[in-house]
This record gives C-alpha cells, sequence and structure tokens, in this order.
C-alpha cells in the first residue's frame, strides 16, 4: 500500500514541474488601463506583468 502512494506522489510532483512554464506567447499584450471596482484606482496592464491574468469578456445582445 505505501508504494502505490509513492508512485502517486512521484508522478503528481512530476506533472506539477512540469507545469511550471506557461505557454509560448507569440506577441506581447497591447497596454490598457481598467477601473479598479472596489477602490476606483486605474490599473495598468503593465503593471501586472509576471502574474497570472484572467480577461474576462462578457455581452449582452
Amino acid at each position: 500500500m505505501l508504494k502505490r502512494g509513492v508512485i502517486y506522489l512521484s508522478i503528481l510532483i512530476i506533472l506539477a514541474a512540469s507545469c511550471t512554464k506557461g505557454p509560448p506567447v507569440p506577441f506581447p499584450a497591447f497596454d490598457f488601463t481598467v477601473e479598479d471596482l472596489f477602490t476606483g484606482e486605474e490599473i495598468h496592464l503593465e503593471d501586472l506583468i509576471g502574474r497570472p491574468i484572467i480577461l474576462y469578456f462578457f455581452a449582452s445582445w
């Protein structure tokens, strides 16, 4: 039973280590500014370099 746990843990560590590099980016995104909904401050995309960013575009037709 212990061997099976060690094998699963080893596989998990290998998978986690292989996922550290993100996908290749063909060109940088254009810098843009948005307003923080809570504080009202302006946030520039350039200020978030190195952080993961999720852009959610919503449209209601």
